[in-house]
């Protein structure tokens, strides 16, 4: 062009020769001037073109995560079964690994969450090795959705995003999560379609078809989807922005990415994923470290067997290339293609690899090897260590708000073990166990502490209204709890006055005491039983022997003062035997508390008690709501004849003592 311009103005008679030299520079300079143009047009339509694929990453992720959220606060409590339901059997640990990442929405965020069981001793590594195993295969369900966008249906399935919003707005409770979970998937999708305008944008950029098309080593391909998907720490995003590339035309036939180079890349994806939970388990203990090595050898091993199929196969024949019985299986969609390609990986994986967990867990055992601590630290760190949960664990918080129940009931365990050692310590004045009680006591202070931080960290957390109340609730029975041990160091130290006063209770003392003290352990047991169960099931049970304990501290008093008529004990110890009833009602009031927290977030149920004394425990028959109101009265009839029965049993039975 500048050559041809150049030449016309060379032959011109008209212009002298210097007027033609000017006029061909001044010819250059424009035309370089309009390259310049159109390179800067090239790099800010380019730039544009970047921004417009973050912002359909980021709307796409922000999607992915609202579908997750809020279907995993509508599965509830059947996602906290699944944990429970969890044993040695491995296929029921695939089941639930797959069925919890379909849920949640990321394979990362299920390793994570198993290293954290792990870490808290509350699973094994054969047990995580399955669950992870499954949780590989839940996390393709990702991608079949992204495939999606190839049907003619994506307008519709953009259009959830409002229809959802509206749900949302005007729903209540359920309606309105289900609303955000539609919302989530239409948001996906239109995500989706900005990284698809994005890239059609840029697809007739050489410099992208040039840089694309070179990079055709497997392993570099491998590399890339390593690279990016620990950069993202999503395996989602990564495989969201390979599909769009592949779904992407060209000029002249034929996509960004090919179908073969795109099999290479998701390769390096699993591998890639398995950086979120290496990451996580810095700073945990042996095992959780070795629960997120099994994830890599797994999918480590996994690629290996795939990639020799891979070369091997096309050797043997064509028809057994992955790419070409895949392109016969899913015609002309690409996108499908690649989708079905990481379902089919992870489920051969699986299979192939199942039979050799234990091997795995060998393996990962050798790699990781246990590290000798001192026995002081080894010692401290049992003491103060929680039995079921883990900072990990908050990334799924109706888990989280699961494991904390369990672990309130393991801190109940620890306040009513110190109320039997004070208790002992009474009636024997042996003190034998008492730097076991301190112990104790300092770790019931320890988790006192904790647990009501952890509490209000699943708070902040996207929970639902329900999962709100009973965390408000915990509140309120971890102080409860630890009363409890406050009171049991109370009637430590009344036993500790006796020994240094040389003061003794008599016989007949000692025995109201111990049954005031059977009637508290009943009610222990079904405050923990129902507390547990998460039922109200027990409802008069835990009444019936609160009463009981009320009963036994009224009657002890008027017992121990007519001894103090009969000088049959003196006012010193009878003084620190009034404060040792005091404490253990108290003690039955806090227990009580905690089962009262459960009204404001479990449903009422009706149930007929049968309490006959403090020594035979009670037993509940669950009735079935029946809308006669006749029948009700009649129940709630025979109840009130039931407790009346029973009071006048303890009045008799505390009278025979006196």
């Amino acid at each position: 062009m500048d050559k041809t311009a150049y030449n016309i103005i060379k032959k011109c008679n008209i212009c002298s020769k210097n007027t033609r030299v000017i006029r061909c520079r001044i010819i250059l300079n424009i035309n370089i001037g309009a390259k310049l143009l159109r390179v800067c047009y090239n790099i800010i339509d380019m730039f544009e073109s970047i921004l417009l694929l973050l912002g359909g990453l980021g709307t796409f992720l922000i999607g992915l995560k609202m579908m997750g959220d809020n279907l995993q606060n509508i599965a509830g409590d059947r996602l906290k079964s699944l944990f429970n339901k969890v044993s040695n059997n491995k296929f029921m640990g695939i089941a639930t690994g797959a069925g919890i990442t379909a849920v949640i929405q990321s394979s990362s965020a299920t390793t994570v969450m198993i290293v954290g069981f792990v870490n808290a001793g509350m699973m094994t590594l054969k047990q995580a090795t399955s669950i992870i195993m499954g949780a590989n295969i839940g996390t393709t369900i990702t991608a079949q959705i992204t495939a999606l966008q190839s049907l003619p249906i994506t307008p519709f399935l953009t259009a959830l995003a409002c229809v959802g919003a509206f749900m949302a707005m005007f729903g209540k409770d359920k309606v309105a999560k289900a609303g955000m979970l539609i919302s989530g998937i239409g948001i996906i999708f239109v995500g989706m379609r900005f990284m698809s305008t994005s890239m059609n944008n840029i697809n007739n950029s050489p410099a992208v078809i040039n840089l694309l098309s070179s990079a055709t080593n497997p392993f570099l391909l491998m590399l890339i989807g390593m690279v990016f998907t620990a950069i993202f720490q999503s395996s989602a995003a990564t495989t969201s922005i390979l599909i769009t590339l592949c779904s992407v035309s060209v000029e002249g036939g034929g996509q960004l990415m090919t179908l073969q180079s795109a099999i290479f890349v998701t390769l390096g994806i699993n591998i890639g994923t398995c950086v979120t939970a290496m990451l996580a388990s810095i700073g945990a203990n042996t095992n959780a470290k070795r629960a997120s090595v099994i994830h890599l050898l797994f999918n480590v091993f996994g690629t290996a067997i795939f990639l020799i199929f891979i070369f091997v196969a096309p050797l043997i024949s064509k028809k057994l290339a992955i790419d070409y019985w895949l392109a016969k299986a899913f015609p002309n969609v690409v996108s499908t293609q690649i989708a079905m390609f990481h379902t089919i990986f992870n489920i051969i994986s699986t299979l192939i690899l199942l039979p050799f967990t234990g091997g795995l867990t060998k393996l990962a055992t050798v790699i990781v090897r246990e590290k000798k601590k001192p026995e002081g630290e080894e010692a401290e760190d049992t003491n103060y260590k929680f039995a079921f949960i883990d900072e990990r664990i908050l990334k799924t918080p109706s888990i989280a708000l699961m494991m904390l129940r369990k672990e309130l009931v393991a801190m109940a365990h620890l306040s009513k073990e110190n109320f039997d050692i004070a208790f002992e310590c009474l009636k024997t004045l042996n003190f034998d166990k008492q730097k076991e009680f301190e112990d104790r006591e300092k770790k019931i202070d320890f988790l006192n502490k904790k647990l009501t931080k952890y509490a209000v960290k699943i708070s902040t957390k996207d929970i639902s209204y329900k999962e709100e109340k009973e965390i408000a609730s915990f509140y309120h029975a971890i102080s409860d709890i630890e009363r409890v041990g406050d009171y049991a160091e109370n009637i430590c130290e009344s036993a500790q006055e006796l020994v240094d006063y040389k003061l003794t209770f008599s016989d007949k003392a000692i025995e109201e005491l111990t049954m005031m003290k059977s009637a508290v352990d009943k009610l222990y047991e079904n405050v923990i039983a129902a507390f547990e169960a998460k039922s109200l099931a027990l409802k008069d049970e835990v009444d019936g022997y609160e009463d009981l304990v009320d009963t036994y501290n009224e009657d002890l008093e008027k017992n121990h003062i007519a001894r103090l008529h009969n000088n049959e004990c003196s006012s010193e110890s009878g003084g620190i035997f009034l404060s040792i009833v005091s404490n253990m009602e108290r003690i039955a009031d806090h227990f009580r508390n905690v089962f009262k927290s459960m009204t404001t977030y479990v449903s009422p149920v009706k149930i007929k008690a049968n309490i006959k004394d403090n020594s035979v425990a009670p037993t509940a028959d669950i009735v079935e709501e029946n809308d006669n109101t006749k029948d009700e009265s009649q129940q709630q009839d025979a109840t009130q004849n039931q407790d009346d029965s029973n009071s006048e049993s303890v009045v008799s039975k505390v009278s025979e003592n006196k």
